[in-house]
């Protein structure tokens, strides 16, 4: 009986907090395997604004070969359930871009400079996810009145949750569009195509 008992609970932490150590929200994001159709393949010309108010490019940013670009869906009467896990899940395992000498930034957009402040509603967000130290370690830059959005061609209901890979020369090596707030790649998924990016 206390074998079955032990089993249990064993299972149940397993449940609770996952296999890698890490707490398990209940959402499974998609494993991908290829890349999508591009619609812009320079995204050099992209501007984004940083949370005090100034134009940023992502040349201004880059500092390895790679940028994961992760767009949310952005302020809808709230953080989306789905951005908050995953751009918790970049917190918790941004380290391992390292290895692929590859960084992070999350896009979040806005209808207008108004709404900017709902930053910080994500970056509440984020932190709950049991993050080391607190911190988020990468930058979350504002896409105000969406115009990153419609360049990419990603609008509805504000965005479809994008994630790009982005080189040096701002060309795409990788695009996924959701088609649903929750269709995104998991972190593993980005991971195997910066492997097979830096091969």
């Amino acid at each position: 009986m206390a074998t079955v008992r032990f089993g249990v609970v064993l299972f149940f932490l397993l449940c609770v907090v996952g296999c890698d150590g890490m707490p398990d929200d209940g959402i499974q994001f998609m494993r991908v395997t290829e890349s999508q159709p591009i619609t812009i393949d320079d995204f050099s010309t992209l501007v984004f604004t940083d949370p005090e108010g100034k134009e940023v490019k992502l040349a201004d940013i880059m500092t390895e070969e790679y940028l994961v670009l992760v767009i949310t869906r952005g302020w809808y009467g709230g953080v989306c359930f789905y951005c908050a896990s995953q751009t918790s899940r970049w917190a918790r395992r941004f380290d391992e871009l390292e290895l692929y000498n590859a960084q992070l930034a999350v896009i979040f957009p806005t209808e207008s400079a108004d709404e900017a402040v709902k930053i910080e509603e994500l970056e509440k967000r984020i932190k709950k996810g049991q993050i080391p130290n607190e911190d988020i370690p990468y930058p979350i830059l504002l896409d105000i009145n969406l115009s990153s959005v419609d360049q990419l061609g990603i609008r509805s209901d504000l965005a479809k949750p994008s994630t790009y890979i982005i080189d040096r020369e701002g060309r795409v090596r990788f695009a996924y569009v959701g088609e649903s707030i929750a269709d995104r790649p998991t972190v593993d998924s980005i991971l195997k195509q910066l492997s097979q990016l830096g091969g």
